[in-house]
């Protein structure tokens, strides 16, 4: 027994190491502060959201329906005029409402005569993340509660001979989604659904792209280090620049290559989603083509160079880290910092609306080089290619001061020397014999 304690305690001081605790600290600290940030923006959701009534008929009915919708938890801004295009570019260019609804002419002549009467509402989308989608669904419940209100007005009136589908859909809804500037008419739900499942996959093969490639370029310089063999390639007549450069290089073809093969999957991904034969509705397929929330060739490019820049900016990140291992079991250890950084943006990208969020939070997300692939897909599907564009250029501008260190210090003893403290300390002490056997053991 007390061997194994002996064993037991010794295994526990080599795996409770600062290289081990702090990825979990920081682990504990980032989905703390996720808490807080997801918290405020559903605080944000839940408070009244703006919602645009262009009232057509001008009657006590269509008033009635405005102040359902005050008690739905919507902040109702009525218009009482002009075309329905133009109330609902106004309300996306000013961002004053989520949702425009249009009651028509005609409205509560057609509830008293106990017709079934429908009302357009057009839904505006602005965001696909987690937050940014809820409002989609909130103009369901405002027309369930326009519903319950006007069946028991039938029923308060005269039950005898009312049909029951009548007082319960006395109002229905001809639902339309614009994104940007174009409007389609198609369930806002059905849109999401087809979004969601394009954007999906993004991150998460982003992720395991970027992880995998970090990883392999930390392996291959901590190898080098522990089988001895950087020290041969350092002495060779070739610069230490060219050295470096060739590295850069090799791993950049590789994630070329990586890069290459996640497009070409999930173009093909996409297009069984929203081509013929997909798993939507040819209607919903031909809405969600209108609203241009299908990649196109432009959209392709983007997004590949965008996914290309993240990678070199992770590997460039990982020479320098992997620079600092001793061997390929501390390599895993360094390689903790690109993880957070890209764990972070990835899972901060789903939950919050980058139109809602405090410019603290937004300049946050916007300095880490990680997010700009993740938000791309977002960003080409709103159309707003400059965006996309000036992330790629502020990835290129890190991966070159990243690139310029990781040039420095190979160009020095640095590569030689640089080690992860802990590491060393045990390295030393196994070196100098230091080692103390319990006393059954000598």
């Amino acid at each position: 027994m007390r061997r194994f304690v002996v064993v037991f305690k010794k295994e526990l001081r080599e795996m409770l190491t600062w290289q081990m605790l702090i990825p979990i600290l920081l682990v504990m600290v980032i989905y703390g502060f996720l808490g807080r940030v997801i918290n405020q923006e559903q605080q944000k959701q839940s408070a009244p959201q703006p919602v645009t009534v262009l009232d057509l008929d001008h009657s006590g009915t269509s008033g009635m329906l405005t102040g359902i919708l005050a008690k739905a938890n919507f902040t109702v801004t009525p218009v009482y005029e002009g075309p329905v295009e133009q109330v609902v570019t106004k309300a996306v260019q000013d961002r004053s409402a989520i949702a425009v609804m249009v009651i028509p002419q005609g409205f509560e002549s057609g509830i008293l005569a106990r017709k079934p009467q429908t009302v357009q509402t057009y839904t505006i989308i602005r965001s696909f993340s987690m937050t940014g989608i809820q409002g989609t669904f909130r103009m369901d419940a405002a027309l369930s509660a326009m519903n319950e209100s006007i069946g028991d007005a039938y029923l308060r009136a005269d039950s005898s001979g009312l049909d029951p589908a009548m007082v319960r859909n006395a109002i229905s809804s001809q639902s339309f989604v614009t994104v940007g500037t174009v409007s389609a008419e198609v369930s806002p739900q059905a849109v999401v659904s087809v979004v969601t499942q394009q954007t999906l996959l993004i991150p998460i093969v982003l992720f395991m792209v970027i992880m995998m490639s970090a990883q392999m370029i930390a392996a291959s310089i901590a190898g080098e280090k522990e089988n001895k063999t950087l020290e041969t390639l350092l002495s060779t007549p070739v610069g230490r620049g060219a050295l470096v450069t060739a590295k850069m290089t090799a791993s950049g073809l590789v994630a070329l290559v990586t890069a290459a093969a996640y497009m070409v999957g999930m173009r093909s991904y996409m297009g069984s989603l929203v081509g013929t034969g997909g798993n939507v509705s040819e209607a919903v397929s031909a809405a969600v083509r209108k609203l241009g929330l299908v990649l196109d060739a432009r959209g392709y490019v983007l997004l590949g160079l965008s996914v290309f820049a993240a990678i070199m900016v992770a590997l460039a990140l990982a020479v320098i880290l992997g620079a600092a291992a001793e061997d390929i079991k501390s390599a895993q250890v360094v390689i903790t910092p690109v993880m957070m950084l890209v764990l972070l943006p990835y899972l901060l990208s789903m939950f919050v609306d980058l139109g809602t969020a405090s410019p603290v939070l937004k300049w946050l997300i916007y300095a880490i080089p990680f997010s700009h692939p993740f938000l791309a897909p977002q960003l080409i599907f709103a159309r707003n290619f400059q965006a996309v564009i000036l992330g790629i250029v502020y990835e290129s501008v890190v991966f070159g001061l990243l690139a310029v260190v990781a040039a420095r210090i190979f160009s020095s003893d640095r590569i030689l020397t640089m080690k992860l403290g802990s590491a060393g300390r045990r390295r030393k002490g196994l070196n100098s014999g230091h080692i103390t056997l319990p006393p059954r053991w000598r």
